[in-house]
């Protein structure tokens, strides 16, 4: 058993990083890559950015460094380490960071690496958005979150949260009819926007020409919703906050495009038949769009590989109903991007976080082994091109 490899992330789990409070791990993690001759720096809001190697192609390694807040107490048992961040997401991170210190850039491949710790995923996004300003240029990348050993995630669908408010004017409830419920009109938008999300879904069936699975559907949740103070008056201001995943061929545009026009269609008949005004707001908190890559490309291969060559089981290709920075990644850089890492998805933000030592083990092998079979594999089409 690696006794170093489980060091290092006994280490990296023992210094508590929740968002807004990386420094002390990001520092780490950079003295740490440093005395493997990686090239560190930071950028503006503290993502760390190190390379290593030269020329062609470029792979871009890539986790979070923040955890939720909530310390938990660090212990080993039964082949288990226990601890905030266990499996969301430093054994990820740590067997990354391992296989690439140990790798033998001289010898095994031509090309360059570069590794990122990104800030604050679990609050902000700042980091993230920071990121993807870098001046590098990655041809692939790789993200670190828990899929299991043997599932690579190929897929994940967008997210629009989106808030609407509406305005009107306060009056008695003994005559109601004087005035808008500003609660009743989100009710109606609510209404809308479910009614939206289902006709497009409908619309793009034949777009995978299947069952339609939850994967493939536009799911709208109405999260947060906020009106009204007292109860012998008509609410003159309502907010509700909605929350839509959507499926990585649909576009945003499509589903906004047609959802402000059937709200601003009710709005005008509803001003018309009541000979009111009322006033609706809209405010975009957050938009990304979905992301999916074909399950031909070389980076899926090589590790696909690199897993059964590990384990001895044949990996599973899937895809996810959340939203992850490898949307961001693959969407901003314009690259084949996946997220693969060890530990159940099922215990991140828990306070039973854990991962198997063994499993954390055989990953830091899998990293190393798809570095290797993924640069032959570029090589080979490179030969091929130039025949």
């Amino acid at each position: 058993m690696n006794e170093e490899a489980i060091k290092f992330l006994k280490s990296c789990i023992d210094i508590y990083s929740p968002s807004g409070k990386e420094e002390i791990y990001s520092k780490f993690l950079a003295k740490y890559l440093e005395k493997y001759n990686f090239k560190v720096d930071f950028d503006n809001v503290g993502n760390l950015i190190a390379e290593k190697g030269e020329g062609k192609p470029v792979i871009l390694f890539s986790s979070h460094m923040d955890t939720i807040p909530g310390e938990l107490p660090i212990r080993k048992k039964e082949g288990k380490i226990y601890g905030r961040g266990a499996v969301d997401c430093k054994s990820s991170l740590a067997a990354m960071v391992y296989a690439l210190s140990q790798f033998d850039f001289s010898k095994d491949i031509s090309g360059k690496v570069i590794f990122s710790g990104i800030v604050r995923e679990e609050d902000s996004l700042v980091g993230i958005k920071e990121f993807v300003k870098a001046n590098i240029h990655p041809d692939f990348a790789i993200f670190g979150e828990p899929t299991k050993i043997n599932q690579i995630c190929i897929g994940y669908k967008g997210r629009l949260c989106i808030g609407f408010r509406v305005l009107s004017k306060m009056g008695h409830v003994a005559s109601s009819w004087e005035y808008v419920n500003a609660i009743e009109i989100c009710m109606e938008i609510w209404n809308i926007v479910k009614l939206t999300c289902w006709d497009l879904t409908e619309k793009h069936k034949s777009t995978y020409n299947k069952k339609t699975k939850y994967f493939d559907k536009i799911i709208p949740n109405l999260t947060v919703i906020n009106g009204g103070n007292l109860t012998n008056c008509v609410p003159s201001e309502c907010v509700i906050q909605v929350d839509i995943r959507f499926p990585p061929y649909i576009d945003s545009s499509q589903i906004l495009n047609e959802m402000r026009s059937r709200i601003l269609e009710f709005q005008n008949l509803y001003e018309t038949q009541h000979q009111v005004k009322i006033k609706i707001q809209e405010h975009i908190s957050s938009l990304v769009e979905g992301f999916e890559i074909k399950k031909n490309e070389s980076i899926i291969g090589a590790l696909r590989w690199a897993i059964y060559n590990t384990i001895n089981e044949k990996p599973i290709l899937i895809k996810k109903t959340g939203t992850t920075f490898i949307n961001n990644i693959g969407i901003a850089f314009d690259i084949p991007s996946i997220t693969y890492g060890p530990g159940d998805p099922k215990l991140e933000h828990t306070d039973l976080e854990f991962i198997e030592i063994e499993e954390y083990l055989k990953c830091i092998e899998i990293y190393k082994k798809f570095l290797t079979k993924f640069y032959k594999i570029y090589e080979r089409k490179q030969e091929k091109l130039k025949i």
